[in-house]
């Protein structure tokens, strides 16, 4: 009987696989997103531009706590995902001193406390991750850009130049470290308003080793940040603070999605007067890049010593922003600035600051006085008397009424009549008024004619038994020939039936007859044509 063959070739290919898939392991990084900053009024993941106070030291612990920080996801995804770190705990040790108001240096020293995931197998190694490891040293440096260097207690733009350097101190079999040298430079740009708000952003460049991990690859990145700080209780040093912070990967292999481990962060601060400064919050991860947490928690205590320049800065921070001055009033009237016209005299709002005047010392002050130059007598309103000379007119308030298709002067007219008389009294020079006659465009033009050449002569009647000489006043009818307002509507038409008293101009000679009374001779004389007579002015029209 013949042996039989054992397949000898195909188990040993297997074992040598074996053999080489462990002996040659995927090569790890770090982990760690949460890469904090020292500087008490840093936004923990966001820097901030001002330095520290010159000689000025800050000091502290921060602890961060994160879920799921590395995960992968097989392809079938039949067996869910693999928690290769399913939590870590870690350490920052961290110190920063600043350097003449215009730069800081600082160093952290992480520590992972305690840290755990399921098997490594899947990358080549047996057995869970290092629960406790040493991580890569970080100096830190920042510079105020001049032009830009906002002080301790003023608020505006801000400015300044970052770097970060790690040295490979960090267990690298621990994902604590990326086993070579890194490096970081980085731009801060923000605003603090008087409120004590603070908005905050970082970008820069972050050089890390090229590796291949679980068939990603990852490398060179782009960080950033967006924070922001606003004040719940200024007076006892009170803050909340969120942010936005992460990195973009540069580098990807074809076919692969872009690596961008990013978190969203909220908090609350507490800077107390023993110049401890108390931080702690939580956020979540974006579910974007291995290296993103699912949940994460910080808190830190970093301190200042008290009396020093730094302390006293937040100490300056916490007192509310000072009242805005005083508006300057120098006469005390409540208008304030280039809206008082008048800023050394008193005088009221409506004025713009200027004391009132009167121009006529009629009681209407000028600036609500419709004649300021005509004092308003004892009948008149809004500064202006029932009847005042305008140009070559004797205006009056109120029209003249009669009764309904009458000649017949309303007793309400009276006074407005014994004014023109007192104008003309007043003014002797006054040669002669022309009383002009006018109506609506109702009836016929005969019907309108006739009748306001009656109320015409009424009003000349009136203004004579006043005491005005019979030869200054002439009185003529223009029926509706000369209308100031629309005939279509009662308004217009109420406009319309009025009297008006053209000042004549003066005559050389005699003074020519009264348009009406040469037509009354004419009519007197039985129809027969009276000599001719220089016509009266034509009226002007009112102004």
């Amino acid at each position: 009987m013949k042996p039989s063959r054992t397949p000898l070739l195909p188990l040993l290919l297997a074992l040598a696989l074996s053999t080489a898939a462990h002996a040659a392991p995927d090569p790890r990084f770090n982990i760690q997103v949460f890469r904090p900053s020292g500087a008490p009024q840093d936004l923990v993941m966001v820097t901030q531009s001002r330095p520290l106070s010159h000689l000025s030291v800050a000091a502290g612990p921060y602890f961060s706590y994160s879920i799921n920080p590395l995960s992968l996801v097989p392809k079938d995804g039949d067996l869910g995902s693999i928690s290769l770190v399913g939590n870590r705990l870690q350490l920052d040790v961290m110190a920063t001193v600043g350097l003449f108001d215009w730069a800081e240096v600082g160093v952290d020293l992480p520590l992972v406390l305690l840290q755990g995931g399921q098997n490594l197998e899947v990358i080549g190694t047996e057995g869970p991750v290092e629960s406790f490891a040493l991580g890569d040293l970080r100096l830190t440096g920042k510079v105020a850009i001049p032009g830009f260097r906002r002080s301790a207690e003023g608020h505006g733009w801000g400015a300044a130049l970052t770097l970060n350097v790690s040295f490979p101190t960090g267990v690298q079999e621990a994902f604590a470290g990326d086993g070579e040298l890194t490096w970081a430079p980085g731009l801060v740009l923000d605003y603090r308003f008087k409120s004590g708000i603070l908005l905050a952003f970082n970008g820069g460049f972050w050089k890390r080793p090229d590796i291949i991990f679980s068939g990603t690859q990852l490398g060179d990145m782009a960080p950033f940040g967006l924070g922001t700080e606003v004040p719940l209780l200024r007076g006892s040093g009170i803050t909340a603070l969120g942010m936005v912070n992460g990195a973009f990967g540069l580098k990807k292999a074809p076919g692969q999605e872009r690596q961008i481990p990013a978190e969203l962060l909220i908090g609350l601060r507490w800077y107390s007067s023993l110049g401890v400064t108390f931080t702690f919050g939580g956020g979540l991860g974006c579910g974007c890049s291995l290296a993103s947490p699912n949940l994460s928690f910080f808190t830190s205590i970093i301190w200042v010593p008290a009396k020093t320049r730094e302390w006293e800065a937040i100490e300056r921070f916490k007192e509310p922003p000072p009242p805005p001055p005083p508006p300057v009033d120098p006469d005390n009237d409540g208008v304030i600035g280039e809206r008082d016209r008048c800023p050394n005299l008193f005088g009221p709002v409506e004025n713009a600051g200027c004391p009132d005047t009167d121009a006529d010392s009629d009681g209407v002050v000028d600036r609500i006085d419709k004649c300021p130059d005509v004092p308003q007598g004892k009948r008149g309103r809004d500064g202006c008397p029932l009847a005042r000379t305008s140009g070559n007119k004797i205006v009056i308030l109120e029209q003249v009424n009669f009764a309904t298709d009458q000649d017949v002067i309303l007793s309400e007219s009276y006074p407005v009549l014994e004014e023109v008389a007192r104008v003309m009294e007043e003014n002797p020079k006054m040669d002669r008024i022309l009383i002009e006659g006018h109506t609506d465009s109702r009836a016929s033009d005969q019907y309108n004619l006739e009748l306001s050449k009656r109320r015409a002569a009424s009003v000349k009647r009136f203004l004579i038994e006043s005491g005005v000489a019979a030869e200054r006043v002439c009185s003529q009818g223009f029926g509706r020939s000369m209308p100031v307002a629309d005939n279509a509507t009662e308004e217009g038409m109420a406009l319309n039936r009025r009297v008006e008293f053209t000042i004549q101009p003066p005559s050389d000679g005699p003074r020519p007859p009264c348009p009406d009374d040469v037509e009354a001779a004419s009519k007197k004389k039985g129809g027969k044509k009276a000599a001719p007579t220089k016509p009266a002015a034509p009226p002007a029209k009112k102004p």
